[in-house]
């Protein structure tokens, strides 16, 4: 954290507010870095709220000019904007394939690109080869019966288990009043067992086991 001189060297006029606050967002930063997973959700939500239209930093959204951000040694927010960029870069996949394959299922069925990445990480860390202890499979963990229900012959092919995981995930959307919480939460534990809970709204969430409740605020999360 910044010294007494440090602070006492600051304009009283706002700018000791503006630096606090970058301050503040340093320390999440360095927190974050610990984990992983952490940092990226971190990192997703905030800069999602800082960025312009082109995807870059914009500091005029926290009042914080160049200035502000060198007292903090970040140079005129370039690193700033590096590692949201490298963070960017890994919710994307990684593969081309994939991001090909959602891309598709994005415009065929009308679901959020974003969303349906944000299951995709949660669901199997875009392993296109992941299977589960219960029997899902592949990139979006679709179950036996699910897969053959959407047409799905090979669901460790990227582009059958992306469209067919899109596709019930779009039919949950629809079952659920297009509510990304309920729709999430049918994917993870099945239709069936939010009617058997009563869970009508995203209240009614908490009716609903650990599990599904920690993926649903996961992939929002990753969503942001």
């Amino acid at each position: 954290m910044m010294g007494v001189d440090n602070i006492n060297s600051v304009n009283q006029n706002g700018d000791l507010q503006k630096v606090m606050k970058l301050e503040m967002m340093t320390e999440i930063f360095k927190e974050a870095l610990k984990d992983e997973d952490s940092f990226q959700i971190v990192m997703e939500s905030l800069t999602k709220a800082l960025s312009d239209s082109t995807g870059n930093i914009d500091l005029s959204k926290l009042s914080l000019d160049d200035g502000d951000l060198s007292k903090l040694g970040y140079g005129a927010g370039e690193r700033l904007n590096n590692v949201y960029n490298s963070v960017k870069n890994d919710v994307k996949s990684g593969n081309s394939s994939i991001d090909e394959a959602v891309e598709k299922a994005s415009r065929k069925y009308g679901v959020d690109e974003n969303l349906i990445m944000a299951v995709i990480k949660q669901e199997s860390g875009f392993n296109p080869q992941a299977k589960s202890s219960a029997g899902a499979m592949g990139l979006m963990q679709l179950m036996p019966g699910t897969a053959s229900q959407m047409g799905v012959t090979n669901p460790y092919d990227v582009d059958q288990n992306v469209d067919g995981g899109t596709e019930y995930l779009k039919d949950m959307l629809n079952m659920f009043g297009n509510s990304k919480e309920l729709a999430l939460a049918a994917y993870n534990a099945g239709p069936g067992t939010l009617q058997s809970r009563g869970v009508e709204n995203s209240s009614d969430i908490a009716k609903l086991p650990y599990e599904t409740r920690n993926y649903v605020q996961k992939v929002m999360q990753y969503y942001g």
